[in-house]
């Protein structure tokens, strides 16, 4: 599924473009970021699983395409950017397509988000979790579960117009062993998580992605919390470790910046990488 590419080729786009690099002033940020992407497409195409049927210049082409959406992204560092590029790339997800995943601007830095749509592509591609979904449940809906021995979970959603405001959130899988797994989580536990743990939030409650993303906010946390009880591959949970992070620089170490939850999933790191909370 994924790989972790060698950033030779990152290197070597950004030597590639040293008069770029060394004069920022007068430079259209955008234009400087295209061409580190022009030069960076051989590492992209290393990096991209070749069974998933990406190809390199068109991520090249959604990436220009974010940046021109969300003019922030512009003014972060071009190593943030393309750290972020190559997190897209590994993961064989399009950013801002379909919620697969985010750029999301941060004191000057991109940080790498996951969309809820892009975990479900994820945990589902090495077949051992046939399907997994995520709903919202509002005023109004018939909505029953019980955990324990004999679990279940029902939902019937009423009528559009009867339909009041979202009160819970649950994410269920079915695995290929025919198991059946969920979790419920109310809105009151999940905008804890956001209070508690959402940076971006606390800074910017209006024009942060939990702001402007509520619904999709929620059942990604949800569906994170899910993942913790699912049969998923090491390589899984080293690509939903990926979730939230910023490198620093292409050749360096990432670090979180925004975790909707403590502990969400203890994935392995590799020999020499670190994570570190921004507080």
């Amino acid at each position: 599924m994924t790989k972790t590419a060698s950033t030779q080729g990152l290197q070597e786009a950004m030597k590639a473009k040293p008069v770029v690099a060394a004069s920022n002033t007068g430079v259209d940020p955008y234009r400087k970021a295209q061409s580190y992407l022009k030069a960076m497409l051989p590492a992209i195409t290393e990096a991209l699983p070749k069974s998933h049927g990406m190809d390199a210049e068109r991520l090249s082409r959604i990436v220009l395409t974010t940046l021109k959406t969300n003019k922030k992204l512009l003014e972060c560092s071009i190593e943030s950017l393309l750290g972020a590029v190559l997190q897209s790339a590994q993961l064989g997800l399009e950013p801002n397509l379909l919620g697969s995943c985010y750029f999301i601007p941060y004191k000057g830095q991109v940080s790498f988000q996951i969309g809820y749509k892009g975990l479900i592509d994820l945990v589902t591609r090495k077949g051992e979790v046939i399907s997994i979904v995520a709903q919202e449940v509002r005023q109004g809906d018939q909505f029953d579960f019980e955990y324990g021995r004999n679990e279940t979970l029902k939902h019937v959603p009423a009528p559009m117009q009867k339909r009041g405001e979202a009160i819970a959130y649950y994410a269920y899988a079915h695995l290929k062993n025919g198991g059946f797994v969920f979790q419920v989580m109310s809105v009151e536990e999940i905008k804890k998580i956001r209070d508690d743990h959402s940076i971006s939030y606390k800074f910017d409650k209006q024009n942060s992605i939990w702001g402007k993303h509520f619904d999709s906010m929620a059942m990604k946390t949800v569906l994170k919390r899910l993942i913790k009880y699912l049969p998923i591959s090491v390589e899984t949970q080293a690509a939903v470790s990926f979730d939230e992070t910023v490198k620093k620089d292409i050749t360096g170490d990432v670090f979180t910046v925004e975790a909707d939850e403590i502990e969400i999933i203890d994935a392995p790191r590799e020999v020499g990488e670190k994570h570190e909370q921004v507080n």
